[in-house]
């Protein structure tokens, strides 16, 4: 089975709808989306009927969690919540109604799915090889999906080797016997010192990722953003990936 691997859209449909262009070149089956539809940008609504016009299997994110009352806004930096607070009104109550009951956790097709980690998927992270590790662990099977960091990239391991892969545009990576931790990046507010979309398509049956990188118009975005009264701060960070 062939997925298309979406997280950390937040509000950013000028992403999504460049990224579903080009994803639209290849076969895929579903979309798994690994949360965070909400926060920092400005059409949240929008972004959640583009994924739901497909079949999509959604996980909520810890701003997903924030809007659905599962949350504590003392988690969220004084930006975030900023930008949680602006963008509440924008936002329908269809939304605020699935984010309420998704489960935290999925598997299907022997992968398993979080936004955070296994350890924590509603808050923790994981951002260095020591958090990769813990999460092997907990791992059942070979494969897991996250997201939260907004930095495209895996870890595979393999016996006792550890090795993190920061992807190439369109770069493939195989874990036939090996375990993977897989993060497609962020569609809509990366923080990998790329501001291109990230996203990626897996393969259930050949075990392979696929890593994608897409341009998208950033100044639509931000001004947009300027609109609703977001910071400057999280307007300019759109332009560095950062």
């Amino acid at each position: 089975m062939k997925v298309l691997i979406l997280s950390d859209i937040h509000g950013n449909f000028d992403a999504l709808e460049a990224v579903m262009t080009h994803a639209g070149g290849f076969s895929w089956q579903e979309i798994w989306f690994l949360g965070d539809l909400g926060g920092y940008g400005p059409e949240v609504d929008k972004c959640f009927h583009v994924l739901q016009s497909h079949s999509t299997l959604f996980l909520p994110g810890n701003h997903d969690l924030y809007y659905s009352g599962r949350l504590s806004r003392g988690f969220f930096s004084k930006e975030a919540r900023k930008a949680l607070i602006l963008s509440r009104d924008t936002i329908k109550k269809e939304y605020f109604d699935t984010m309420k009951v998704l489960p935290v956790f999925r598997k299907k097709k022997g992968v398993s799915m979080v936004h955070g980690s296994l350890i924590d998927p509603e808050r923790d992270y994981i951002l260095h090889e020591e958090d990769a590790l813990q999460n092997f662990k907990l791992l059942k099977g070979q494969c897991c999906l996250f997201g939260h960091t907004h930095r495209q990239g895996c870890y595979l391991k393999e016996k006792d080797k550890l090795f993190w892969i920061r992807p190439e545009d369109n770069e493939v990576v195989q874990y036939r016997r090996k375990k993977i931790l897989i993060n497609p990046g962020s569609v809509g507010q990366p923080r990998d010192h790329d501001p291109r979309a990230a996203w990626a398509i897996l393969d259930t049956k050949a075990k392979e990722v696929q890593f994608f990188r897409t341009e998208y118009n950033i100044q639509s975005v931000q001004r947009k953003m300027e609109a609703l009264g977001s910071s400057e701060f999280l307007i300019r960070r759109l332009e560095s990936g950062m």
